[in-house]
Order: structure tokens, then sequence, then C-alpha cells
């Protein structure tokens, strides 16, 4: 068996994730190619403001080291004005969004999050935790 990810939205108090992806677990196979992390139907939204204007996501402590990560569409996130910059530290790799646009373009840009592992031979087994947080434009 391979990792599990789970995906734990946490964000700002006014910026909310629908209540059906505030928990959300895919399962990696071994040599089965990358999995999406975010949920394509995700719900983000703000009381007072159609904007965001920034998300960090976490994928917590990889097991297997430098042969598993996340990525993301660059290019569609350039697109609609919002830069990524994809970091490791300590075990960790983070993205950061930062940029003006409106929750639906944050919510396409985090919908092409995937987690890769190319360990190609028995990546460590258990669960690999990703948290995002999505704050708005005020």
């Amino acid at each position: 068996d391979g990792p599990i990810l789970q995906f734990n939205p946490s964000a700002d108090p006014d910026v909310f994730a629908s209540e059906e992806n505030r928990r959300h677990e895919v399962g990696f196979t071994e040599e089965g190619g990358f999995v999406i992390v975010m949920p394509d139907v995700m719900t983000l939204g703000d009381v007072d403001s159609l904007h965001a204007g920034r998300a960090v996501v976490t994928l917590n402590y990889t097991l297997d080291g430098e042969k598993e990560g996340l990525s993301i569409d660059q290019e569609m996130a350039s697109g609609f004005g919002i830069s990524t910059t994809i970091t490791r530290s300590g075990g960790w790799v983070t993205i950061t969004l930062s940029g003006f646009a409106t929750f639906e373009q944050y919510k396409k840009v985090l919908s092409t999050i995937y987690y890769y592992n190319n360990k190609t031979v028995e990546p460590q087994p258990g669960p690999r935790t990703v948290v995002a947080i999505v704050t708005d434009d005020g």
C-alpha cells in the first residue's frame, strides 16, 4: 500500500471551503502516477469579497524525502495574474500563490495541484497531510 493523502483546508476566518471539502482523502498507488490533491468541486468564498490575495498549500513531512512532493500548473496561475513559488524545507513542501484574483480563479489553480512520489520501489506507507490556507484581499 502507498501513502494516503489527507487534504485539510484551513482558511482565513472570512474565507470558507464547503463542508464536503473540509476533509478529503485520496490514495496513492505505487507506480500509479501523480494524484490530484485538491477536489475540483471545492467551493471557496467570502461574505464580503469576491477576491483572494494569497494561498499557501503545504505537504507536511515527506517520508520519501526529495522523491515526493507537490506540483502545480504555473502557466495557468500566471494567466490569472497569480504568482507561484514552490519551496522545500525540512521535509515539507510549500506552494505559495499570491496575487489579486477571484476565488473562482484561485479555485481553478488550486485544483491543478498534484502529489507525486518518484520512489520506484516501495514508497514509505503512511499518511501525508496537505493543508491549504486561503486568505482574502482584505
